[in-house]
């Protein structure tokens, strides 16, 4: 009797010595940090515990998938160990990696849409970068009950995606970016709308004021001079005759030389033909023009020709205006 029960007590003993040993094992792999620099890794949605720590040891971002496993267990934590691309920080350790998994602190990109990018070079962008496939991006920007349900005034989504630097992970769907581009463009347009006086144009007006003045200025400074011409003109019931809405009509006919024939295209944005603005806009404004198009300085401007040096000559005449063209243009 006596001897069984010190084979019992050593047995104990030695379970709990060696629970202690597996214990303090577990522990220190929580807390070991890896050799590895800063890596990206995906996991797949409805991916295992197993399959993740395979993954893991697989980067060698964990020296020990059964280990990994346990330690998750522990923490009942692998049901909510999310899916998505991570990048791991460099010398993490597992307990790091587990709280990135469970928060779902996915790797965020980066995409920039310049100022003045047309519809067409914005859904470039996009599919090179993997968001948007082209049919899907010309189905979503074109379709009358995707406007509809973005409450689009306009025929496509031409100048309603706001220029700027945008974050999106892997898991962001073609959908999603444009409608955060929308309710960038929306909140821009309608704080600046707020601060600036009464017009007697649209909104939509001047969101098609907007991007003529994008594409016209060389400087944010001249736009507010640029908008008062187009004003102006407007006013007079002059034709706007802006080269950038008749480059806009050649679309992919356009060779990068705009010549006299083709200020005849019969496109309602060509305004060499057309009076008043063109049916909307012609590329994406940025803030500063858009302000200009709602803030037009007073003057009696009403033509305005390229110095060739990123400024602009303006004229209150027709002759001040053909002197201007001979000595910036005609003379080159």
């Amino acid at each position: 009797m006596r001897r069984t029960l010190i084979i019992v007590l050593l047995i104990t003993g030695l379970s709990v010595i060696l629970a202690g040993l597996a214990g303090f094992d577990l522990y220190r792999f929580a807390r070991q940090k890896n050799a590895q620099p800063a890596t990206l890794i995906l996991i797949t949605p409805g991916s295992s515990l197993r399959k993740i720590a395979g993954e893991l040891k697989e980067h060698n971002l964990i020296n020990s998938r059964r280990r990994f496993i346990m330690l998750n267990r522990i923490l009942h934590s692998s049901a909510r160990l999310q899916a998505g691309e991570y990048q791991i920080a460099a010398a993490s350790t597992p307990l790091e990696i587990i709280a990135a998994l469970q928060e779902g602190r996915v790797y965020q990109r980066q995409v920039t849409i310049p100022e003045g990018f047309t519809l067409t070079q914005i859904g470039a962008r996009l599919e090179a970068l993997g968001l948007c496939r082209s049919e899907e991006f010309k189905s979503l920007t074109t379709s009358p009950q995707a406007l509809k349900n973005w409450q689009i005034a306009g025929e496509t989504l031409e100048g309603y995606l706001f220029p700027s630097t945008y974050n999106y992970s892997r898991q962001t769907s073609c959908r999603e970016i444009l409608d955060i581009m929308i309710a960038t463009s929306l909140q821009q347009r309608q704080s600046l709308t707020a601060a600036a006086p009464a017009s007697s144009l649209t909104e939509l007006q001047i969101l098609t004021m907007a991007s003529l003045i994008q594409k016209e200025a060389g400087n944010n400074e001249e736009m507010p001079l640029i908008s008062s011409v187009f004003h102006n003109r407007l006013r007079k019931h002059m034709r706007l005759a802006s080269d950038p809405t008749t480059i806009y009509a050649l679309g992919e006919n356009f060779d990068g030389n705009l010549r006299r024939r083709d200020l005849n295209h019969p496109s309602p944005y060509n305004t060499y033909r057309h009076y008043g603005l063109p049916p909307g806009p012609i590329c994406s404004p940025g803030t500063a023009a858009f302000e200009a198009a709602l803030k037009p300085v007073p003057t009696d401007y009403l033509y305005f020709v390229s110095r060739n040096d990123g400024r602009h000559q303006f004229s209150r005449t027709l002759k001040e205006h053909n002197q201007a063209v001979r000595k910036y243009q005609l003379k080159r």
